[in-house]
C-alpha cells in the first residue's frame, strides 16, 4: 500500500533487514538530506528481486508448496520495495547537499502528467545532454538543458534553458532567473516554472 508518512517509510525500510547502507539508516529513523543513495539501493534491490521473481514464475519450475511459497514471498518483497521506492521519488532533498540528477524533479513532474519525454544524447559531449519533452519525431516538442548537460547533481545546478521546436525552427521558451548562475535556493520553484512553461507551449 502507498507510504504516506516518514514513520511508515522507516517501518518499510526495517522490513528489508539490512545491516548497513541507506536502507539500514532509514530503518533506524535517520531520514537523509538527500535521497539519491536510497533511490540507487532500491533500484538495485528491485532489479534483483524482479529477476528472482521471474525465475520463480517460470512455467517449467516445480509445482509444489515450497516453490509457491517462494513466489508469494518474492511478490511481497517486490511490492514492499516498489512502495518505498515510490515514496522516495516524492521526497525533497536539501538542495545544497543533493546528489540526485538535476532533471529528477522535472522527470517526476512529467511522469505525473503522463507527458512523453526521453533523454537526448549528445555524440559531441558523449553524454546525456538534454531532456526531450514530447515526441521528437513529431512537432511541436521541447528540449531542456542546463549548461549543456542535465546529469550533474542538483547541488551543482545553475538553472534551466528550454526551447520549443516547431516547423519554423527552435525558439527560446524558458530561461531560469540569472541563468547560468540561478541561485540554488530557487531550484524547486524554478524547475516547476520551467515544467509549466513547457506544458503550456505543448498545449497540455
Amino acid at each position: 500500500m502507498p507510504i504516506e508518512t516518514t514513520n511508515h517509510a522507516v517501518d518499510a525500510a526495517a522490513y528489508f533487514g539490512e545491516h548497513d547502507g541507506p536502507l539500514a539508516s532509514l530503518a533506524r529513523g535517520d531520514v537523509p538530506s538527500c535521497f539519491a543513495g536510497l533511490d540507487r539501493r532500491l533500484n538495485s534491490f528491485l532489479r534483483e528481486a524482479r529477476a528472482t521473481e521471474a525465475e520463480l514464475s517460470m512455467a517449467d519450475g516445480p509445482d509444489d508448496a515450497l516453490w509457491e511459497r517462494g513466489r508469494n514471498e518474492m511478490a511481497e518483497i517486490v511490492r514492499a520495495a516498489s512502495d518505498l521506492h515510490a515514496w522516495v521519488g516524492t521526497q525533497r532533498c536539501a538542495v545544497d547537499t543533493c546528489e540526485c540528477r538535476a532533471d529528477r524533479l522535472l522527470r517526476l513532474l512529467l511522469q505525473d502528467q503522463h507527458v512523453a519525454h526521453h533523454a537526448g544524447y549528445s555524440p559531441q559531449l558523449q553524454r546525456v545532454a538534454t531532456l526531450v519533452i514530447g515526441h521528437s519525431d513529431s512537432l511541436p516538442f521541447s528540449f531542456v538543458h542546463s549548461r549543456n548537460h542535465i546529469t550533474h547533481p542538483v547541488r551543482q545546478h545553475g538553472g534551466w534553458q528550454a526551447r520549443l521546436v516547431t516547423s519554423a525552427g527552435a525558439t527560446p521558451l524558458y530561461e531560469s532567473p540569472g541563468y547560468p548562475g540561478t541561485p540554488l535556493r530557487l531550484f524547486y520553484e524554478d524547475t516547476r516554472a520551467c515544467f509549466e512553461a513547457v506544458i503550456r507551449a505543448l498545449g497540455r
